[in-house]
């Protein structure tokens, strides 16, 4: 199998609660949504890119539970990754990659590069899903999901969510004009069709919605869901709305930063320009620098205090020659650092 090196913003994407599993370039499709009925009555409970080989991160800290192999629904691999929520054991599944750069058992950095997408029958593709407990066999898989579509958006986009009173089974809610940043939805144009029925919708423990709209374009909506549902939202920029709140934004602090962490650059071998990454819990006075390996420094990134969360700064090295390099970051009286790779 050939090794693909892939360049990509993906690791400034936004955040709400996870980071986002794909790059802001990449565009979240309709095709399977939470929820949303198949043509033979089967709920789908995750989320399909239009990823055409793109690298896939960890959307959180955890360890990589099951590397599936053998099965055609899935193939050619597909990945569990478990981690923490809160205080609850979650795990998001990763499937329809066509490289893996985990093994069973590592443990990996939300944010890290961990597989790249692959496709179905030449079509870009990439299916992503939470679900409550861990694959790794300490504890079973309890069939609730959360709904993705409120896990993550692209950079200035919100996200809207909601709950449809008495929904019945094969419920539809629409949303105009059509809130994403890409082409309209494969299936269902510009709606969302939900089955109401299912056990897992409104298992969200936090915004208990039973419908969410991810990756929303900042403006004003109009919602309907049959005779007697009817919401105009306005959503701004890294909102997350509740429709039936009075469009009041809901601040998200599950996916809080609680300590001081730096991520490996991406990509990494480069040329010429990467992008490195870091997360600080409170404001601080921030130091990014880069050394060669004899600690001389040829560049500084960052010198100025932040605001808490995370951090991301580009880093174009067209005028140092290829080698090894070190990368520093100091915060609060801390020190992290991490190697980087020039090939020119």
């Amino acid at each position: 199998m050939l090794l693909f090196i892939f360049t990509s913003s993906a690791i400034s994407a936004q955040e709400f609660r996870f980071h986002r599993p794909m790059g802001n370039d990449v565009a979240l499709n309709g095709g399977f949504l939470f929820g949303e009925t198949n043509g033979s009555g089967v709920t789908q409970t995750g989320v399909q890119f239009i990823s055409d080989l793109d690298t896939v991160f960890a959307a959180h800290d955890g360890v990589v539970g099951l590397i599936v192999e053998d099965d055609p629904d899935f193939a050619p691999f597909a990945i569990t990754l478990d981690g923490m929520w809160g205080d609850d054991k979650i795990n998001t599944f990763y499937a329809k990659v066509e490289e893996v750069f985990v093994a069973e058992g590592d443990e990996v950095e939300k944010g890290e590069a961990i597989a790249v997408s692959g496709d179905i029958e030449n079509d870009p593709y990439f299916f992503f899903e939470v679900r409550l407990g861990w694959h790794s066999g300490e504890s079973e898989v309890d069939g609730g999901r959360l709904n993705p579509e409120g896990f993550f958006a692209i950079d200035g986009m919100g996200i809207i969510v909601g709950f449809v009173p008495n929904a019945e089974n094969s419920t539809r809610v629409d949303i105009s004009p059509d809130p994403k940043p890409r082409p309209p939805y494969v299936n269902y144009g510009y709606s969302l069709t939900y089955d109401f029925a299912s056990f897992s919708i409104g298992s969200d423990p936090v915004y208990e919605e039973n419908y969410a709209i991810g990756d929303v374009m900042p403006g004003t909506y109009t919602i309907t869901s049959g005779d007697d549902y009817e919401v105009e939202v306005t959503v701004a920029a890294g909102e997350i709305v509740h429709a039936d709140g009075g469009a009041t934004p809901i601040e998200d602090e599950l996916d809080q930063v609680k300590r001081i962490s730096l991520n490996q650059n991406y990509p990494n071998p480069f040329n010429p320009s990467t992008v490195i990454s870091f997360s600080i819990p409170q404001n601080s006075h921030v130091n990014l620098a880069v050394y060669d390996v004899t600690g001389k420094q040829v560049a500084e990134l960052a010198n100025s205090r932040m605001a808490a969360g995370n951090h991301t700064v580009d880093f174009n090295a067209s005028n140092l020659s290829s080698g090894i390099y070190i990368y520093k970051l100091t915060a609060d009286n801390q020190v992290f650092t991490r190697k980087l790779t020039l090939i020119k």
